[in-house]
C-alpha cells in the first residue's frame, strides 16, 4: 500500500488536491505505549460462573504488600449480606474459584485478613445477583437487543419431548411454576 502511495505522490509532491507531502502521510502515526507487568491498585473482583460456582481474583498494591507480610489473608464470600465461606489465600495476587449454590441471591465477597479477632477489610468486590438453576420451560425466548433498546421473542428452540427425554417434567404445574427472586 505504502508502494502505491509513494508512486502517486511523486508525480508532484505538492498540488492544489494535496494538502501534504509524501514525507508526512508516510511517517508512521502510531506510538508505542508499553503495557506495565502489573497494575499497582488493590482490587478484588468475583463474577457468576453458573448459580453455584464464582471466579474472583484479586491484586495488591506493593506497598500493602509489604504491610500485609505477616498475615494471613482471607477471601469471605457473602449471599445476601451473610457470610457463607471463609478461605485463607497467599497475600500476593491470585484467583480461585469458590463454590456456593446461591441462584437469584446478591452475591459479592472481601479480601480481608484478622486482627485481634477481627476481620479487617482491604478490598470489596462488586456485587451481582447469581444466575438463575431453573431450566425455563416457555414456549418463546425472550432476547434483548442492547444496540436496539429493544426486546423480541422467539419461539423456543425446546420442544415437550426434550424435557421429559432429559428427565424435566412438562406437566401444567411445572410449566406454570416460575423462580421467585430473593
Amino acid at each position: 500500500m505504502n508502494e502505491i502511495i509513494k508512486l502517486s505522490i511523486q508525480e508532484d509532491n505538492l498540488s492544489s488536491h494535496i494538502l501534504h507531502t509524501k514525507d508526512e502521510i508516510l511517517k508512521p502515526q502510531t506510538q508505542d505505549y508499553s503495557i506495565p507487568p502489573r497494575f499497582d491498585i488493590t482490587k478484588i473482583v468475583i463474577l457468576p460462573v453458573n448459580p453455584s460456582k464464582f471466579y474472583t481474583y484479586w491484586f495488591i498494591k506493593e506497598d500493602l504488600k509489604k504491610q500485609l507480610e505477616n498475615k494471613t489473608l482471607r477471601i469471605k464470600l457473602f449471599v445476601e449480606n451473610q457470610e457463607v465461606l471463609d478461605m485463607p489465600v497467599s497475600n500476593t495476587d491470585g484467583e480461585l474459584y469458590l463454590y456456593y449454590h446461591a441462584p437469584f441471591k446478591e452475591v459479592f465477597c472481601i479480601l480481608c485478613y484478622i486482627e485481634n479477632g477481627e476481620c479487617v477489610e482491604i478490598a470489596k468486590s462488586n456485587i451481582f445477583i447469581a444466575p438463575s438453576d431453573i431450566i425455563s420451560q416457555d414456549k418463546e425466548e425472550v432476547w434483548y437487543n442492547k444496540a436496539k433498546k429493544e426486546t423480541t421473542t422467539k419461539p423456543s428452540i425446546y420442544k415437550d419431548e426434550d424435557f421429559i427425554k432429559y428427565g424435566f417434567y412438562t406437566t401444567k404445574k411445572h410449566l406454570n411454576q416460575t423462580p421467585t427472586s430473593k
